[in-house]
């Protein structure tokens, strides 16, 4: 199952990497189009944000799968461990319960969505808007495996047990 894990891990960075990518092409396109042709596309603006949308989701996903997320430990660090294995187990379920919200609401709002159009691009608004449930779901998949024990965590595949 881990292994099962660990692959969509990597499709999820390679995905979020060939967006990083090209998100970084279009936006040298359109200054090289803004400042050498004074001509902007229209299509590059939304398609940008498009981008950074589905980047942001997926980061944060991949932030809950990793132990990455941003938190504050100052008061986590001056208690003792029982209190704090805890307080690990209330974030994480508090973690799949966000990630039950965003996959539950997100799927409405991008089915909502789906008679609209992304102005400038003409696709369906709901393709911004299906990372927000697909992010939820692999918030879900991570934090129950880790619950059932399958996953420690990312942090190198080598250290990754195998199950």
């Amino acid at each position: 199952m881990n292994q099962v894990l660990m692959t969509i891990r990597k499709i999820t960075e390679a995905f979020v990497l060939v967006m990083i990518g090209l998100m970084a092409v279009i936006i040298s396109y359109q200054v090289i189009s803004r400042f050498g042709f004074n001509y902007t596309p229209t299509w590059i603006q939304p398609m940008s944000l498009l981008l950074m949308v589905w980047i942001g989701f997926l980061g944060i996903a991949i932030g809950f799968q990793d132990h990455s997320h941003i938190r504050i430990t100052i008061f986590e660090d001056q208690l003792p461990v029982k209190i704090k294995r805890g307080l690990h187990i209330l974030q994480r379920l508090l973690a799949i319960v966000f990630g039950l919200f965003m996959f539950i609401e997100g799927s409405k709002f991008a089915y909502d969505m789906l008679g609209s159009s992304i102005p400038g691009i003409g696709i369906p608004s709901a393709v911004l808007y299906v990372v927000v449930p697909a992010a939820g779901a692999l918030i879900i998949t991570y934090l129950l495996f880790e619950f059932m024990g399958v996953w420690k965590g990312y942090t190198d595949e080598s250290e990754v047990e195998e199950s």
